[in-house]
């Protein structure tokens, strides 16, 4: 009787621990922007796409409408978002691999940020509603098809776990990015929320390895050292997929002028996200601020979209609202063009 306590007690913590929904709840509120038909005319012509969605990490079918978070397919649609960067975490909180024990992934992704990247990849594979696109041609083509958009970013380069061999194959498979690292430093450098360590050696052969195979360098989430070393050594477009700017909140997770100015010089784009921490608030109007700045400081050709959507974040909107980010800019006098800028031709530019 004694010993059958314990294991009586194990069993229910673990029927516990797998009815837990680990998904943060979502309902977007009321929009309080009434969107024109010069804003939605503009934004269907545009074509829009977000460097920075999560939505592979949680156990979703996006092909089902509103089962949750910021983004299906319906959503996309509905907000004429065309092409998204669905990237792929695979360390976070320290719990990456007990999420993908409750998620029923395979074993091997339980102990393995390698496995738990290619796991996400094989998601994508019975996907119909979307194709996979290379570069900027295939986001252009797919566009004028009528058919929407995806491809990948890596949220820290830990996943590689050293092997650099891996770059070129993940570039096949539609990586068209890399960030060094995520939420904490590894063995590539340091994180905005770590140290303000530099790059390694491995992180500067990984960059080389990267310019090489085509792959642009991601500098969200890097520390000033980080981010300054590797914007060096890039000889692509840099790209920081999801921030904020200082200027408007100071937050760890947010750039200042200096770092902006940099990445524009480079011919390079600032994502600007859609929620907190980036923001002090879920706030569009908090979020137009963020994008203005990032215009001031480096130029119309150096902004883009980087919502963090299906992040463990609490934005304004999901992706069916984004057309109100096109309302309020062009009541703040911004031109057409410069906002298609914004949605997506200057992600398109530097995917050339």
């Amino acid at each position: 009787m004694g010993r059958k306590l314990p294991l009586a007690g194990l069993v229910l913590l673990l029927i516990a621990f797998f009815l837990v929904d680990l998904e943060p709840g979502f309902e977007p509120p009321a929009l309080s922007v009434e969107v024109s038909d010069r804003a939605r005319r503009l934004h269907a012509e545009s074509i829009v796409i977000d460097l920075h969605v999560d939505s592979l990490l949680w156990p979703r079918d996006l092909t089902r409408e509103r089962e949750g978070g910021h983004v299906d397919f319906s959503r996309m649609r509905e907000g004429g978002l065309d092409a998204a960067a669905f990237t792929i975490p695979t360390r976070f909180f320290g719990a990456a691999g007990l999420k993908a024990f409750h998620d029923l992934w395979p074993p091997a992704t339980w102990l393995s940020p390698w496995e738990r990247l290619r796991h996400q990849l094989e998601k994508t594979r019975t996907w119909k509603d979307a194709s996979l696109a290379t570069d900027a041609v295939s986001i252009r083509e797919n566009h004028a098809d009528g058919r929407l958009s995806y491809f990948h970013g890596i949220e820290g380069a830990h996943a590689l776990e050293g092997d650099l061999s891996r770059v070129s194959e993940l570039r096949k498979r539609g990586v068209l990015f890399i960030g060094l690292v995520h939420l904490r430093d590894n063995e590539i450098g340091g994180s905005s929320s770590g140290s303000n360590r530099g790059l390694s050696e491995l992180g500067r052969k990984l960059v080389g390895e990267m310019n090489r195979s085509g792959v642009h360098l991601d500098l969200a989430h890097s520390s000033e050292r980080t981010f300054f070393e590797a914007l060096e050594l890039t000889t692509l477009p840099p790209l920081v997929s999801h921030t904020g700017v200082r200027a408007v909140h100071e937050s760890w997770r947010n750039l200042s002028d200096d770092q902006i100015r940099a990445v524009a010089k480079r011919g390079g784009v600032v994502g600007v996200m859609l929620a907190p921490p980036a923001l002090r608030e879920p706030s569009l109007e908090e979020a137009v601020l963020h994008i203005e700045h990032v215009i001031e400081t480096g130029g119309e050709d150096a902004v883009a979209i980087g919502s963090d959507f299906d992040g463990y974040v609490d934005p304004p909107i999901d992706a069916s609202g984004l057309p109100a980010l096109t309302e309020l800019l062009l009541r703040r006098g911004h031109s057409e063009e410069r906002v298609r800028k914004f949605l997506g031709e200057n992600v398109l530019r530097i995917l050339r």
